[in-house]
């Protein structure tokens, strides 16, 4: 019988307190639903076999991390508010009778309705919701073979397991909020006030400079890979940052309008600028978040779109041709034994080469710049701030360009990778001089590129026996290695292409022990369409997720100050503020705490830019008016979503406060 009471009081609650148990449950149902689709794609046995599965599972794996630790911090931080607004209702229970304990059980009947009432909608709905997912991915990825939807027991049991473990920890806190509170300071929860806070010049600066360091770190990094490390270490100051900002620098500005009579001494802002001044320290904290998640919104969606949609930039800067050969160890008898085999398998398929190139050469990695370089490796290993050198014979570099330079024992030919020419007249490697007679714009072996991952120098020289004396003067006597490399494009159909590249492959390792590699372009299409496609499919799933918290916030912010405001304004209309006043200054209010955190979020964004150029960079992405475009698109859409909460959200507070 006391069971019932229990559960019956709970279900009363809840539906009492709908306005504020409803957008949180349609979060929770919709997290658990994005946690247990992105579980489900995973574990799916025919995306097991899709081409590139494994950097496809890897992406979703890492999805699920962040929607897991989401879901745990989002809500438990919105649990925070029913707590909060629930507080005098709890202690009004408590002074008519109920003791901690029977608070305790009806809570736990409460959280129990709650968390069971998601969980089971949320795998209903995902289950639903997730054959639409599967058809997105197809579409995404451009994957043709039609897979078998399953739903795993691995996915239900993980999603039940997370999202009962995220019950049990908020109501354990809502428990521990209850037992520490006496009755009094229950029912006087939701009015207790705030004294005017102290303007924290020093929290102030502390913030700015926190995310100027951040925003510089973000434009002076030139290399894509350690763009990525230092990303990491912007991204944590601007957040920061921007936490101090909104706590000591929004009460430092409201202060600053307040000391503006002509603007202060106005209807419409004097209630809105002195009650936030009051409130700021509470409500800075959810400005902050929504600043955050609205720049987490536009960044990760900006940049996964213009992936996604960059794929023929990705793919001609990964491939400048449509068929490289590689061959390692080679000398003047393998090159023509090369030659020959690529000759015999083109015209065996009845395809034509264009657009090619070969080059022999050997390569070593140097320290240096300007004129000036001293070798560090006689290998092509990768290394932060030094530069690959590649050294070839000049007959080399007049086959691929037509040309028919002559070059003198102590002269070169020069190109580098970077976007800006070598431009010296001189070259120095380790005391070995050689005087630059010409340095081309463009060569077909190697293209110009905005971000390099490592610069490089390509040194054409008199002929082989130059190479071979300068690296045995620099070695100590050793021999080189030279590397040749054969790239063209084709003419030719697919299946044709491929079994040429399987053919050459295979008779030069398994006829002539020859060690090489082929990057055919077609056959690493549907790789890269998937690999690129499920950053988008998780940018769309992880974009969804942000917006949603950011909506959420938005309007449990705006719904608990309107429930604390509602007092003043009452007392404001029996002075005399007509009702069309009381309008006037709620839209005051809420277009200066909603703006300036959308604001201060396409400030990050923009700061962020060169930085997410160079981390696309990395990606083979270059486009960057196609990186614009897709920025600016996705801070229109989601402008226009936020004005359209804050429309929504501003009509909710006026009638809380008006009512």
């Amino acid at each position: 019988m006391f069971k019932s009471i229990y559960i019956r009081l709970a279900l009363t609650n809840l539906k009492k307190n709908k306005r504020s148990y409803v957008p949180f449950l349609l979060t929770s149902i919709i997290t658990i639903m994005m946690f247990f689709d992105m579980y489900m794609i995973m574990d799916n046995s025919g995306v097991r076999e899709m081409p590139g599965a494994d950097s496809m599972r890897s992406i979703l794996g890492f999805g699920m991390v962040i929607v897991a630790i989401f879901a745990f911090i989002f809500l438990f931080y919105t649990n925070s508010f029913l707590i909060k607004q629930r507080r005098k209702e709890i202690g009004l229970y408590n002074v008519l009778g109920m003791g901690k304990k029977e608070l305790s059980i009806m809570m736990f009947w409460e959280s129990l309705t709650t968390g069971g009432i998601s969980i089971v909608i949320g795998l209903i709905g995902g289950a639903i919701f997730g054959k639409l997912m599967f058809l997105l991915l197809y579409k995404i990825v451009g994957y043709e073979t039609p897979l078998q939807y399953e739903i795993s027991a691995g996915s239900v049991s993980s999603t039940v397991l997370l999202f009962a473990a995220i019950t049990f920890i908020t109501f354990a806190f809502n428990l521990l909020q209850v037992r520490k509170a006496n009755p009094i300071e229950l029912l006087r929860g939701g009015s207790i006030g705030e004294k005017e806070p102290k303007t924290k010049i020093l929290l102030t600066l502390f913030g700015i400079a926190s995310i100027a360091t951040g925003y510089v770190l973000a434009n002076i990094v030139e290399n894509p890979i350690e763009a990525i490390s230092v990303f990491f270490v912007a991204v944590l100051l601007v957040i920061v940052g921007t936490y101090a900002l909104f706590v000591a620098g929004s009460i430092a500005f409201l202060k600053m309008l307040r000391k503006k009579k002509s603007f202060y001494y106005k209807a419409k802002h004097f209630h809105s600028v002195s009650g936030m001044i009051y409130r700021m320290k509470q409500n800075a904290v959810g400005l902050a978040n929504i600043c955050i998640l609205s720049t987490m919104v536009l960044v990760t969606l900006s940049t996964t779109v213009s992936l996604n949609m960059g794929m023929e930039n990705i793919m001609s800067n990964r491939f400048p041709k449509e068929l490289i050969l590689s061959v390692y160890q080679s000398d003047e008898n393998l090159t023509r034994t090369v030659d020959t085999v690529v000759a015999e398998e083109m015209n065996r398929q009845g395809l034509r080469q264009k657009n090619g190139y070969r080059c022999q050469y050997t390569s070593l990695v140097a320290d240096g710049k300007g004129e000036e370089y001293t070798v560090d490796s006689f290998d092509s290993t990768f290394y932060f701030n030094k530069t690959l050198i590649q050294i070839a014979p000049v007959s080399y570099y007049n086959e691929m360009n037509q040309d028919e330079i002559k070059l003198a024992d102590n002269e070169a030919v020069i190109f580098s990778s970077s976007k800006e020419n070598y431009g010296k007249d001189h070259f120095r490697l380790d005391g070995v001089d050689f005087t630059i007679v010409k340095e081309p714009d463009e060569i077909p072996m190697e293209e110009k590129q905005e971000f390099p991952v490592m610069d490089t120098l390509t040194l054409f020289v008199k002929d082989v026996g130059t190479v071979q004396n300068l690296i045995s003067s620099l070695s100590g006597g050793e021999a080189a290695t030279f590397q040749y490399s054969y790239g063209f494009d084709l003419d030719g159909s697919e299946a044709k292409k491929e079994a040429a590249a399987t053919a050459i492959t295979n008779r030069l390792r398994n006829d002539y022990g020859i060690a090489c590699d082929i990057e055919l372009r077609g056959m690493y299409e549907e790789d890269f369409h998937t690999f690129y496609g499920s950053f988008l499919f998780l940018g769309i799933f992880l974009g969804g997720l942000f917006l949603m918290a950011t909506v959420l916030i938005i309007y449990y912010k705006q719904i608990s100050e309107g429930f604390e405001d509602r007092n003043r304004y009452q007392i404001m209309q029996k002075v005399g503020m007509s009702r069309r006043e009381v309008k006037k200054t709620v839209n005051s209010q809420i277009r200066m705490v909603f703006f300036l955190p959308l604001g201060l979020a396409t400030l990050h964004v923009a700061a962020a830019f060169q930085l997410m150029r160079r981390l696309l960079a990395s990606f083979n992405l270059t486009n960057v008016n196609l990186f614009i475009t897709c920025t600016i698109g996705t801070l229109l859409v989601f402008s226009v979503i936020y004005g359209l909460v804050f429309k929504l959200t501003a009509r909710e507070y006026y009638k809380i406060v008006t009512k």
